[in-house]
């Protein structure tokens, strides 16, 4: 694949990726400017705060779907490496950078979501059984602990340990070390994005789904 032709995926897939429809959603049904408001993230957890768990969760499908589909889209037309002595799939690269548009907007000074939804639409079409494994954990931690950030650091922290889990022997090789290599650096993205997140739960301070804070 040339040098242009690569620019044209990853320059596209960051553009989609950096739509904020938390964002613009929810200033065109309320007028509030979602930065303003709650943690100020631009992504559905903290837009369902401010229009409802319905609208929380549409976002979130989209935002899902701006990872999903130009990944989806790479590995269809072919999925060409872009190295010689290491198997490096467009797929991974358009994927990341869908993440990084949706975490680093350039039409919000850079300040976006904090890359769940996106990368689960990411996974689903790169690996889903990965993708399965992480939602089944998020679901679950949210569960016990009614607080989407926890669900989501949790996922963060499943997605490398499912892929060798599923992979297996495989994990490592060709296609599968670039897999792997993209998960660990995605979880690193996820945790330090949480950064915050993690501080509140230390103090007791995050907030949990249906109001209220820690115990």
């Amino acid at each position: 694949m040339s040098g242009g032709v690569l620019a044209l995926w990853l320059g596209g897939a960051y553009l989609l990726g950096s739509i904020s429809f938390a964002a613009w959603i929810t200033r065109m049904k309320s007028g509030v400017d979602l930065r303003s408001i709650g943690s100020g993230n631009l992504g559905a957890t903290n837009a369902g705060r401010v229009l409802g768990r319905g609208w929380g969760l549409f976002i979130y499908a989209l935002d899902c779907i701006k990872g999903l589909v130009p990944v989806g889209a790479a590995r269809w037309a072919g999925d060409e490496s872009v190295l010689e002595s290491f198997t490096l799939p467009v797929s991974v690269l358009v994927g990341a950078a869908a993440v990084i548009g949706h975490c680093f907007p350039v039409w919000n000074r850079f300040k976006g979501g904090k890359g769940a939804a996106t990368t689960s639409g990411v996974l689903l079409a790169l690996c889903p059984g990965v993708a399965a494994v992480g939602l089944t954990v998020f679901v679950l931690a949210v569960a016990a602990t009614r607080m989407i950030s926890v669900g989501s650091i949790l996922a963060g922290l499943s997605l490398p340990i499912a892929w060798i889990s599923i992979e297996r022997r495989h994990a490592l090789d060709g296609r599968g070390a670039a897999v792997l290599t993209f998960l660990l650096l995605l979880m690193t993205l996820l945790l330090a994005l949480h950064r915050k997140n993690m501080e509140r739960i230390v103090r007791g301070e995050e907030p949990r789904v249906g109001g209220g804070k820690q115990a």
